[in-house]
């Protein structure tokens, strides 16, 4: 085979393999519930507890809790804690995008090696 087309079957794995992760589903707590590590109050996972939980935190915080720690926290830690928790729930777009946008490219790449 020609360097070429090797080039060309290996970014056309590496777009699928992408896609794949992508739409795999992510990992979940197995209870849907947690006790807030602080009023020892049942709660429902959220978004926030649940990637907690993927980065392998075991002490989980009720929304009120939570609340309560960020308000006694100087603004500056305050804005850290608070723009992550808004940030992760858009991010990946711009890369998604890029990758349907350079699709077409790869696929003319890969016909281009194999003509």
């Amino acid at each position: 085979m020609a360097p070429d087309t090797i080039f060309g079957i290996a970014i056309a794995a590496v777009v699928v393999i992408g896609l794949v992760a992508k739409l795999l589903p992510k990992s979940r707590p197995k209870s849907q519930f947690f006790k807030c590590s602080r009023c020892n109050t049942a709660s429902r996972h959220n978004d926030r507890t649940i990637e907690a939980w993927r980065n392998n935190k075991t002490k989980f915080f009720c929304q009120a809790c939570h609340s309560k720690w960020l308000a006694s926290q100087p603004p500056r830690v305050r804005e850290q804690f608070s723009s992550r928790s808004s940030a992760s729930g858009s991010s990946g777009c711009l890369g998604v995008v890029a990758l349907f946008a350079l699709l077409p490219l790869g696929g003319g790449l890969l016909m281009w090696a194999v003509a």
